[in-house]
């Protein structure tokens, strides 16, 4: 009987067996010492801890975003846009507009009189449309069941404690212009 050649890593040593691997091996962590193992399993601790902190510092982050305290109450700023013509907005009507990438709500109370607010819930950050809520139009989430007032944003029901972020809106000829 032939008993194969061992190599001096594959032997046995005071601390138990050692690596297989060449001590030149690309991947950084194998070689000959018997706390490859070791180092590996630390780095996958330490990898796991900083995506713990990086996971809560972006939940911080996107909470601070969503803050009601960092709401702003109205966009300043911008140039009149055309946003909807008068006939599609009748007196007393409202409706949702997408204008240059955002999302507007356009109330229509009176002939003369309109206004228009992000359609960004206050609470977080879901997208708010047009309803009638008990025979009242409304400005409601769908995701917590906050309301909004359609004349002034503010919100009267649900989790929402800041007002929508308002645009100014103005009637000109026969539509209605939302600076943004």
């Amino acid at each position: 009987m032939t008993s194969a050649p061992h190599s001096s890593t594959g032997s046995a040593g005071p601390t138990g067996p050692q690596d297989q691997h060449d001590a030149g091996a690309p991947c950084g962590g194998c070689g000959p010492s018997g706390s490859s193992r070791r180092a590996f399993l630390e780095r996958g601790a330490l990898l796991g801890a900083v995506g713990v902190v990086g996971t809560v510092g972006l939940t911080a982050c996107t909470d601070e975003i969503r803050a009601e305290d960092n709401a702003p109450s109205h966009h300043v700023g911008g140039s009149p846009t055309p946003a909807i013509d008068l006939a599609d907005l009748p007196v007393g009507g409202m409706t949702s507009v997408m204008l240059e990438g955002r999302t507007l709500l356009i109330s229509r109370p009176e002939e003369d009189e309109v206004h228009a607010f992000s359609a960004v819930c206050t609470h977080q950050g879901c997208t708010v449309a047009p309803a009638t809520e008990n025979g009242e139009e409304v400005f409601a989430c769908p995701c917590h069941g906050s309301h909004f007032d359609v004349t002034t944003g503010v919100p009267y029901g649900g989790p929402a404690q800041k007002p929508l972020t308002e645009y100014t809106a103005t009637v000109d000829g026969d539509q209605v212009l939302v600076t943004l």
